[in-house]
């Protein structure tokens, strides 16, 4: 495995998905819980938000390659998606995923741990254009990506666990100022994926 192309890889995939910004998310739909609920909910989003990418993943290309969409189209697409999400991640500290809106919990879990803890929050258009764009630009380190995807889940996994004592750690201030930091990477990683298309486009 290339050291530098697994760094390629997973740093824009892990400051995409970025698991401090999905956290207040977590502890507000979880507020009141049990811990085997809180446990039942974290494993059914972590199943759901790496079946979701890794599908992407290996046949996003085909989908796209069916509906006449180009890798490079992609990319600027997929980049324009990022770079308004990082946007969002500077301006705010969180990601454009509704955190700012009450969702009530009923007394069952219900399904929030697929939705939307699940997608869109790990699993969001941000993170499957991303998959789909570093499966066309790394066809032959499959390898790393679903690596890549299933370490970064299973990190968010251990950080929503541990949700209570990081949060007294970090402070809201704390945790804002992080996703602003990874806002800034996720906004030059998607300048770079624009200008890797419009270059692949052209033949440069």
């Amino acid at each position: 495995m290339n050291s530098n192309i697994f760094l390629n890889i997973f740093i824009p995939l892990f400051a995409v998905i970025d698991p401090f910004a999905a956290l207040p998310l977590y502890m507000s739909l979880t507020a009141g819980l049990s811990e085997a609920q809180k446990r039942k909910i974290v494993k059914e989003a972590s199943i759901t938000a790496i079946i979701l990418l890794i599908f992407f993943a290996f046949l996003g290309i085909y989908i796209l390659d069916y509906m006449g969409i180009s890798i490079s189209a992609l990319m600027i697409a997929g980049g324009i998606l990022m770079l308004l999400v990082s946007i969002e991640m500077v301006k705010e500290g969180d990601k454009p995923r509704s955190t700012k809106k009450k969702i009530a919990i009923h007394e069952e879990t219900g399904d929030i741990g697929i939705v939307p803890l699940g997608t869109p929050m790990l699993a969001g258009p941000g993170a499957i254009s991303l998959v789909i764009i570093l499966m066309g630009k790394y066809p032959y380190a499959w390898g790393s990506i679903v690596i890549s995807i299933i370490s970064i889940v299973a990190l968010t996994a251990l950080i929503f666990l541990g949700s209570n004592y990081i949060s007294r750690i970090m402070g809201e201030k704390g945790s804002r100022a992080f996703t602003r930091v990874m806002g800034l990477l996720v906004a030059a990683f998607s300048v770079q994926y624009i200008l890797d298309g419009i270059a692949q486009y052209f033949g440069l």
